[in-house]
């Protein structure tokens, strides 16, 4: 069995008969380290897996999970997926790509992450979502005045079927393109901007969970009033982010 690293990828090539994950596991460390957003393991070298190997990836999948990272598996042959994903715990952790090229676009797509420093910047977070459009601007206006950076959060809603990791193209080309265009409605107010996205099963959860991880100064989020109304004095999106977030939440409610 043996292991390449080069830039975000770690490459296997030979026969994996036995577990790796002690091998691989500083290999995978360190470059998480360097590429937060996540890193590709290239399957293409691999010639055969026995039960013992395929526990690698359940072990990888493990930790991965534990470090809050991404990283997914390319072309890995057919017949090799089909035995490592008869270890239980793989099938519903072990994210692949078709190609290497589509596993970086995947990556990539997860927008700039927030990078902790000693000191952390104050930030406005707004997700974008509801009337997102009128929002971004208030929250561009919120953040100039505390001297805050502007994240802006798209929220990609992953089918349960899938595992939360899996590259979903159509879905990432759409955050991208929903992300540059709330970056240009507010790229001249003077402030830095962080595109950034999260994967979630519900919308709203996951705003939260996102939120109370990483602490905002201020959550913006924007609904037009009829929708607000709609739901009369029982909204189930307000109340949730009210009653989970410990930030200040601040709700601007649009008119058409």
């Amino acid at each position: 069995m043996i292991i390449e690293t080069r830039g975000d990828v770690i490459k296997l090539k030979g026969a994996l008969v036995e577990n790796q994950w002690p091998a691989l596991r500083s290999a995978v460390a360190l470059l998480l380290n360097d590429y937060p957003r996540g890193i590709i393991i290239d399957a293409t070298g691999l010639t055969e897996v026995s039960e013992a190997g395929a526990r690698t990836f359940l072990e990888m999948c493990n930790f991965v999970q534990a470090q809050n990272a991404r990283i997914v598996v390319a072309a890995i042959p057919d017949q090799i997926l089909t035995e490592i994903r008869k270890i239980p715990g793989v099938r519903s952790q072990l994210v692949t790509a078709t190609t290497v090229e589509e596993a970086r676009e995947s990556l990539e797509a997860g927008g700039t992450p927030a990078v902790p420093t000693k000191r952390p910047k104050p930030f406005v977070l707004i997700p974008l979502l509801g009337a997102w459009q009128k929002g971004v601007e208030f929250a561009a206006t919120e953040a100039a005045s505390r001297h805050a950076e502007l994240h802006l959060l798209y929220v990609l809603q992953i089918p349960r079927y899938l595992p939360l990791g899996e590259p979903v193209p159509e879905m990432e080309r759409e955050a991208q393109k929903t992300l540059d265009e709330a970056e240009k409605l507010v790229k001249r107010r003077g402030v830095t901007i962080r595109k950034l996205t999260t994967r979630t099963r519900d919308l709203i959860e996951g705003v939260a969970k996102f939120a109370v991880d990483r602490n905002p100064n201020l959550l913006v989020v924007a609904y037009h009033k009829e929708e607000v109304a709609r739901q009369g004095t029982r909204c189930v999106a307000l109340e949730t982010l009210c009653n989970e977030v410990p930030s200040d939440i601040l709700i601007y409610c649009v008119s058409r």
